[in-house]
């Protein structure tokens, strides 16, 4: 085989993988590329699409021994030193990766990207002030770069900046409307203000967008599912405290009527959050989520048992069984807040 031959070859194979790249077709992508390499196994352009398919497979030791392969031969290569980098990092080589990807900034100083990649590694490194510095570096370069807008969010999410987050999100959602990662991170900020309903409609848009979000929608929800049930569980606890007073006034025979009002509103208040839940969270991610998170079905379930309680003692007084009643749900509900709070749920 000719030279020109085999850069023919090895052309050919590219634009092939490219074309399964473009479908995310990563398997066939990979097959083409080592059918390829057998024939040429030196060259770096073949290694280095190999290495972005092995990457992109999550083979990670695949990916860094193909990038290094092709650094042998093209030492400066730009891309090659990228996903050598990230390689590293998902391998636990974070030290490498870090030193690598500031070889990419030093050697490749006007390419946005690896400003980026050196920004995404110091930023899981905790340098936070470091890695705002390198994004705005790629910003710099390239204003409406989407990731480096995105990342820039992340970063001032770490640095407890939020309103500047929310705008760097803002402005990658004015240059992609549909990115997904920033409709997520967005109501990640929310869900940290206690915007609670914003952060449902963020979380699950951002699912309905990308579907691979689908198992961090359900996480994010279910985070909100926890926050939102520990007040359920709170006011439960209070519905059951009003119900075991009407009781004891009942009993002492003591008009019970201003209690039972504020057992109403309790109950009321009670109804309205869990009301709200059911009613904004589509029914199959709620029971996705219930199913992974038990203990958010024993919080739920104490709630509606308070909400029949205390709606049954607003209506028709305090028998005899509510001051018993009352108490005993007190002590569980009291149960269910500590063991929550140890188990984080």
């Amino acid at each position: 085989m000719t030279a020109d031959a085999g850069v023919n070859r090895a052309n050919d194979a590219i634009r092939i993988a490219a074309a399964y790249f473009d479908t995310r077709n990563f398997e066939r992508a990979r097959g083409v590329l080592r059918t390829a390499l057998t024939e040429q196994p030196n060259n770096a352009m073949l290694l280095i699409h190999h290495a972005r398919a092995e990457y992109a497979l999550k083979n990670y030791s695949g990916a860094a021994w193909s990038a290094h392969a092709a650094l042998s031969v093209a030492p400066q290569h730009e891309f090659a030193m990228r996903i050598y980098a990230l390689a590293l990092d998902c391998l636990g080589r974070s030290h490498e990766a870090l030193w690598l990807a500031w070889r990419g900034v030093m050697a490749h100083p006007n390419e946005p990207l690896q400003h980026w990649t050196y920004a995404e590694l110091l930023l899981k490194a905790r340098q936070y002030v470091s890695a705002l510095v390198v994004v705005d570096e790629a910003l710099r370069l390239s204003p409406n770069h989407v990731d480096s807008l995105v990342l820039r969010g992340r970063i001032l999410h770490s640095l407890g900046r939020l309103p500047e987050s929310d705008e760097a999100y803002r402005n990658a959602l004015s240059v992609d409307p549909d990115n997904a990662e920033a409709l997520n991170n967005l109501a990640v900020n929310r869900f940290h203000l206690g915007k609670f309903g914003r952060a449902l409609r963020g979380f699950l848009g951002a699912a309905g967008h990308d579907p691979s979000l689908g198992d961090l929608a359900r996480r994010n929800v279910g985070a909100v599912l926890v926050r939102v049930l520990r007040r359920a569980t709170f006011l439960s606890v209070l519905v059951c405290l009003l119900v075991d007073v009407v009781g004891s006034e009942q009993k002492a025979n003591v008009t019970t009527l201003g209690w039972r009002v504020l057992t109403g509103l309790a109950t009321a208040a009670l109804i309205c959050v869990v009301g709200w839940l059911i009613r904004s969270i589509p029914r199959q991610v709620l029971r996705s989520v219930l199913r992974e998170r038990f203990f958010l079905v024993i919080r739920l379930a104490y709630a509606l048992v308070a909400v029949a309680v205390g709606a049954w003692v607003t209506a028709f007084g305090g028998p005899q069984w509510a001051m018993v009643t009352g108490m005993l749900l007190m002590f569980l509900g009291a149960a269910i807040a500590w063991v929550g709070r140890v188990a984080g749920t």
